[in-house]
């Protein structure tokens, strides 16, 4: 659906994303505003406190006392509206507004992705190129294994430390955020959205092949960008060309389509199978 707006409309949405998503985690450590919505004579306010409504621990109510919202908005609004995403408007919506992929693309940004030194062999000429993850690699083989292994473990956190302790979960939000943009310094592309965001199991099974409003990559075989290809605007003729580094021939952002149909080759059978059972 989204594949054809500009990047530059994007960008400006990813911006605005990336900067509510930092007020909020700003928020979960200091926030003397919000409380005020929970206190219980905040008539006007429809998540105020109801003081005549017991909630038991064994024998006892326990008391309820005015709080933060911040963490409240992250998993009741911020949450479910992902899950939304993914299954009406799909990957393509998703990881061109994802704020976590924007921010891994941080490093790319500013020059200072790590790069391999490669000499010339015949010319002794020594030259510079990014580091990319192998699709032979145990990585490039096993990447759902490892994202699936991720997203159980944020789960299990979430039940143990994060879901009602709000400095817990911004701390958690900050290393997220810090593993996204050292993930984009060690590798080119969107490698942490490929091979390490946990969100990629649960893409895979709500959206599969192509989501409710989903965009079929065909469509603009013409200009060589489909779906949520990484993209930049040439400043020179102002139109959109291919910015990816990473190319291979099974990527969700270029067919999701025709990725599904090749992912039940070989060893990939087991890595679908494997997420969509255990979820």
């Amino acid at each position: 659906m989204l594949h054809t707006l500009s990047e530059k409309t994007m960008h400006r949405v990813r911006w605005g994303l990336t900067i509510g998503w930092l007020i909020l985690i700003a928020s979960l450590f200091y926030d003397p505003f919000t409380a005020v919505l929970t206190h219980a004579q905040n008539l006007h306010s429809p998540i105020r406190l109801n003081p005549q409504q017991c909630v038991k621990m064994k024998d006892h109510c326990l008391s309820q006392e005015p709080y933060a919202v911040g963490a409240m908005i992250w998993w009741s609004i911020v949450v479910p509206s992902s899950i939304f995403v993914l299954l009406v408007f799909g990957h393509e919506f998703w990881r061109r507004i994802c704020p976590l992929s924007f921010l891994s693309q941080l490093p790319r940004a500013l020059g200072i992705q790590r790069k391999r030194r490669i000499v010339d062999a015949k010319t002794g000429a020594t030259r510079f190129e990014l580091i990319k993850v192998s699709e032979t690699s145990w990585l490039g083989q096993n990447h759902l294994y490892l994202q699936f292994g991720l997203f159980v473990l944020g789960l299990g956190l979430r039940i143990l430390l994060v879901n009602s302790n709000r400095i817990a979960l911004g701390c958690f939000l900050l290393f997220t955020i810090a593993s996204a943009i050292i993930v984009g310094y060690l590798y080119a592309g969107k490698s942490w959205c490929q091979y390490f965001c946990p969100m990629a199991p649960v893409q895979l099974v709500y959206t599969g092949p192509r989501s409710l409003l989903g965009s079929e990559a065909y469509q603009r075989q013409e200009t060589g960008i489909t779906q949520s290809m990484c993209r930049m605007t040439d400043s020179k003729t102002g139109k959109e060309q291919s910015a990816c580094v990473g190319c291979k021939a099974t990527c969700f952002d270029i067919d999701a389509e025709n990725i599904t149909g090749m992912i039940w080759k070989n060893r990939a059978v087991s890595l679908s199978t494997m997420a969509t059972s255990a979820w």
